[in-house]
């Protein structure tokens, strides 16, 4: 008898799981029906109700076997408590369908809205709804669903605003690099994509989350850097606002070599490389008599960052070969030692 009273419930529970992977497939099915179509509202509500229905239905076998279990029952049906949790699992139900669907309009309307306008602070406002629209309402929904089951949230949200002075001095990095992570997105120090150089840091923006930043370096690695950094350290962004970038390389040659034929000799490389812009036009310039050397700039404008390498490595090459034809010796650091010798 104790076998067969336990028999129902496992068999709750497994035709749960069937219902849930129908469902699921179901949905799929439908989503890819949706795509076709030329409005996104379908795919966005298929998408908010797929994952959180599967758990539903999963959740809801799991809370009818209860009820059919010797024991549990008993338990849970003391002070009307079935009914609370019926009400505290669709509450969850509900903020989790909420939360989905706000995430998904935000990202599919809110960024494509913003686009198509001129200001940057609906952009920034767009982000910072993505990035926070999703804590809060999991915060009401939660708070809600606690309501439903009895549990009173005064005394919750008073403390949780003892409770966050506490945590504010014992988390003061994960706090910091929170409201770095606000701040990247209020005042768009950068994007995904972008190229930077953050904290002795060089490379491309790969992924900003609230609490840090990953730059994806030029060896093709990833660095995790705390958003913490954005509030102490300075940040060179290379892409903005635009990606145009001027290099500066040094030049030197040995003393006696007239200035005039190093400017047409430089000017003359820069001219036959495709990647250096016309303009602004590239300048020579004579920095300094060095104590072996005199020294030369040549600034140069390039279209994009990505660039800045290949230029170099083309008119240092350059250099060397047209300045070993035309009798222009490059110097190195050197001293002349005289010692005098007493009669």
């Amino acid at each position: 008898m104790e076998l067969q009273s336990f028999l129902k419930p496992v068999l709750i529970i497994i035709l749960s799981f069937i219902t849930a992977g129908i469902v699921d497939l179901i949905i799929r099915k439908l989503k890819k029906r949706a795509e076709k179509t030329e409005t996104k509202l379908d795919d966005i509500l298929l998408h908010a109700l797929s994952r959180p229905l599967y758990i539903l239905i999963i959740v809801i076998g799991i809370y009818y076997a209860i009820h059919q279990t010797p024991f549990l029952v008993e338990q849970l049906n003391q002070k009307d408590a079935g009914y609370q949790y019926r009400k505290f699992i669709i509450t969850i139900f509900i903020t989790w369908v909420i939360a989905s669907l706000a995430k998904r309009i935000i990202r599919d309307y809110g960024y494509g809205f913003a686009a198509r306008t001129e200001g940057e602070l609906d952009d920034r406002l767009v982000a910072f709804a993505d990035m926070s629209a999703t804590y809060v309402i999991w915060l009401i929904g939660i708070m809600v669903a606690l309501s439903e089951i009895g549990i009173e949230i005064t005394p919750i949200i008073t403390g949780m605003g003892i409770a966050g002075l506490a945590i504010a001095l014992a988390a003061q990095n994960l706090l910091s690099n929170v409201f770095g992570g606000v701040t990247i997105t209020l005042d768009q120090l950068y994007k995904v994509g972008d190229r930077i150089e953050m904290g002795g840091v060089y490379g491309d923006v790969y992924e900003i989350k609230p609490r840090y930043t990953r730059i994806k370096t030029l060896d093709n690695t990833i660095i995790t850097v705390p958003n913490s950094k954005v509030i102490n350290d300075q940040i060179i962004n290379f892409a903005v606002p635009d990606t145009t970038v001027r290099v500066k390389i040094p030049i030197s040659v040995a003393y006696g070599t007239d200035p005039k034929k190093v400017d047409t000799i430089l000017y003359d490389i820069v001219d036959k490389i495709p990647l250096v812009m016309k303009n602004p036009r590239p300048i020579v310039r004579f920095t300094e008599y060095a104590s072996s050397s005199q020294n030369f700039e040549l600034l140069v404008w390039i279209r994009s960052y990505d660039e800045r390498h290949p230029v170099m490595d083309r008119i240092f090459r350059d250099i060397f070969v047209r300045f070993k034809e035309e009798g222009i010796e490059i110097p190195f650091s050197q001293m002349d030692v005289h010692i005098k010798k007493d009669q």
